[in-house]
């Protein structure tokens, strides 16, 4: 296949572009910063700074949208959460519109979101069935970025929207950062540890999305988490065992929505989230635990 893919060079969107590349499909990337990016990718890939570089002849085939700014890197003012929308309905309405101009329509177009769609949802079991329990900034923002992706089924293109947990490897995401910290025994449990966090190998998260592209009439909504969520005291308990130290640190909720501000319900609020829809269609997590993961994950070499 030709695939286009916005996101490409960051944590989901490189290992993604790597498996691609693997299986003999033909690259484009979307990034802002070209050279940046193709330093990144594989050998072969082509780089847009724009989807005008973008011809009407092209042959798309399928396209992946998976951009979007960092939801944990500040603060959110009102500004921010106005950028944080804005990286992502603006790409995404800008594909539909290529999909509209090209000559030859894209089959398919898998496109992000995230569980942050169901809001914080204490205990409730969440399938792709329910629907959001707390209508906060986080379920604003995925939904806001579900229905703009849905225009392009107007096309005639098969749509996969995936919802996405947290994506735990050493390369990138939250772990990269929490790793190096509990390694040196100063991992801390969030609040009381009682929210649900749902999560996901990146290694299974790949899989899902290549499914997703290259599988015909795989569409809808699918949960990419794995089939054992956890609290979040289970989290910080396995993660300090995984690197063999100790976990007696709290951090208590006050602080951090002192530090954080209304951010800190990310981490303080959570899901406790299940992949029916891919269970029910007979895909196989490699890594259905968490204790499975980080074993996989402290053996991979830094």
């Amino acid at each position: 296949m030709k695939v286009l893919i916005t996101g490409g060079s960051g944590f989901i969107g490189g290992e993604l572009c790597r498996r691609l590349a693997a299986h003999g499909h033909a690259l484009t990337v979307l990034s802002r910063s070209p050279e940046r990016a193709r330093s990144k990718l594989p050998e072969g890939t082509r780089v847009v700074a724009s989807l005008d570089d973008i011809g009407d002849d092209e042959a798309i085939d399928g396209v992946v949208n998976l951009a979007g700014e960092n939801l944990f890197t500040r603060r959110w003012s009102e500004s921010r959460k106005r950028t944080l929308m804005a990286s992502r309905l603006d790409t995404t309405r800008e594909l539909v519109a290529l999909c509209r101009r090209l000559d030859t329509t894209p089959s398919v177009m898998v496109s992000g979101s995230a569980v942050g769609f169901y809001g914080d949802a204490g205990d409730a079991e969440l399938t792709e069935h329910s629907s959001a329990r707390r209508k906060d900034f986080g379920y604003r923002l995925c939904d806001a970025w579900e229905q703009t992706a849905r225009e392009v089924t107007g096309q005639g293109v098969r749509l996969s929207i995936i919802r996405t947990g947290v994506v735990l490897g050493r390369d990138g995401g939250m772990l990269k950062g929490l790793w190096p910290v509990y390694r040196l025994g100063l991992g801390a449990r969030l609040g009381d540890g009682s929210q649900w966090l749902s999560w996901i190998h990146i290694q299974d998260m790949v899989a899902i999305l290549m499914r997703a592209l290259e599988t015909p009439g795989v569409e809808g909504i699918f949960n990419a988490t794995a089939p054992q969520p956890v609290t979040q005291r289970h989290f910080h308990r396995a993660l300090a065992s995984a690197v063999h130290r100790p976990a007696p640190w709290v951090a208590p909720a006050p602080l951090l929505r002192l530090g954080l501000g209304e951010l800190s319900g990310l981490l303080l609020g959570g899901q406790r989230v299940y992949p029916r829809r891919l269970e029910d269609q007979g895909f196989t997590f490699r890594f259905p635990s968490l204790e499975e993961a980080l074993d996989d994950l402290a053996n991979t070499a830094s």
